[in-house]
Parts: structure tokens; C-alpha cells; sequence
């Protein structure tokens, strides 16, 4: 009994440093060092089939994507891409640790030469407001 109040008394002291040290660390960027810390997600999203004129999120069997790992940062996606050449263009935005990033792919045609990938960084603090404005658009 007296084990666990010490192992359960310390599990809280080092959370509370966790979070006193995450938010001194990046005030402007209040979740991101708890969400994201060293991990980056990505966000991606195509053009309808049927009118083409409304955005829908991509789904990764479409992409044929198989990452390794739970983050998705610019030179893992652009290994997956190299590996699979997917016939969808989308664009996304990847956020995280690594920095935040707009990214668009054109498709390759059939027979001829492979997509290509294209990743412009964001100004640092304007990816948060990037994502929402895009998940609003995809409503």
C-alpha cells in the first residue's frame, strides 16, 4: 500500500513538471507540445469524383499508403509516394514537432513520368490556423 501511494505521488509530481515545462516552453502553441511532441500528422484531401468542385478528406487505401509508424513528417511521405505513385493529386498540411508544412502532389499519367510531390514550410504559428480554415472547407 505504501508502494503505491509513493509510485502514484510521483506519476503526478513528474506530470505536473511535464506540463509546467511544456507550457513554458511554447506558450503561442498551447497543445502542440503534448500532442504532437516529436511527432508530426498530416492532414490530406482530394477533389470529389462526382463534381470535382467539393474537397473531401483522401482516404489512405486510396494513396496506398502503408506508414511504419503512427507520424507522417514531408521525407516519410515522400518515401511512401516514391514507393506506391498513387493516381490521386491531393494537398494536405502536415503539423507537429517538425514544423508546419503545405503540401500538394500531382498525380503522374499512366505511362508516363511519376507524380510529384511539392512541400512549401509555413510561417511558424500560422498551421494551426491553416488547419482549421481547411477542415472548415471540408465540412
Amino acid at each position: 500500500m505504501f508502494l503505491h501511494a509513493v509510485l502514484e505521488s510521483t506519476a503526478l509530481v513528474l506530470l505536473v513538471l511535464f506540463v509546467v515545462w511544456g507550457v513554458r516552453t511554447s506558450p503561442h502553441r498551447p497543445f502542440s507540445w503534448g500532442m504532437y511532441s516529436g511527432s508530426s500528422k498530416g492532414f490530406l484531401w482530394t477533389r470529389a469524383e462526382t463534381d470535382g468542385a467539393r474537397w473531401r478528406p483522401v482516404r489512405h487505401r486510396e494513396l496506398g499508403l502503408e506508414p511504419e509508424g503512427h507520424l507522417l513528417n514531408v521525407p516519410e511521405l515522400h518515401r511512401l509516394l516514391g514507393t506506391t505513385a498513387p493516381p490521386v493529386r491531393f494537398d494536405g498540411l502536415i503539423t507537429g514537432s517538425a514544423g508546419d508544412w503545405r503540401i500538394r502532389y500531382e498525380a503522374g499519367e499512366p505511362g508516363g513520368p511519376a507524380g510529384r510531390l511539392y512541400a512549401a514550410p509555413l510561417t511558424p504559428g500560422t498551421g494551426h490556423a491553416r488547419l482549421i480554415a481547411a477542415l472548415q472547407e471540408l465540412q
